[in-house]
């Protein structure tokens, strides 16, 4: 049995369960919700009080930069191997 003070509390959130467990279930719903909540940042108005932070096109180029060090190099022996290694053996095999 619930207590008195429970029973108008109880009442009033009823209907709000009612409306939440008679909403059909979405497919596309979901997919949007667990799209949203993957998401880095809310899904929310700009704030209008402050200006956006710059780019800081310096640091982007210095990562740009130090990843361009790493992936041409490996690039050209991942796909030059093949023609060093004719040019090495030239037909000894």
């Amino acid at each position: 049995m619930l207590s008195r003070a429970a029973r108008p509390a109880l009442q009033t959130t009823l209907p709000v369960l009612r409306a939440r467990s008679a909403r059909n279930f979405s497919v596309l719903r979901s997919l949007r919700s667990l799209g949203r909540a993957m998401e880095p940042h809310p899904f929310e108005r700009l704030p209008v009080a402050s200006r956006p932070a710059p780019a800081d096109w310096g640091r982007l180029a210095r990562r740009a930069g130090n990843q361009a060090v790493l992936f041409f190099p490996l690039g050209v022996v991942l796909l030059g191997w093949p023609y060093v290694g004719k040019v090495l053996l030239d037909g000894r095999i």
